[in-house]
């Protein structure tokens, strides 16, 4: 495998365990009832300028 497709595989990898991270903090965020993902996605979309 190429040093360029295992880089890629890498962040594939990185990015798949960060997203998994997230959800699980916003499941349990919301499970506590502290945040709902309404306002998670909200918050997310003002942060990076997201427009609907």
């Amino acid at each position: 495998m190429s040093k360029n497709k295992t880089i890629k595989r890498e962040l594939k990898e990185e990015i798949d365990l960060l997203d998994i991270m997230l959800t699980s903090l916003v499941e349990l965020l919301e499970e506590k009832e502290i945040i709902t993902q309404e306002e998670w996605e909200k918050r997310i979309k003002k942060n990076v300028s997201i427009k609907d």
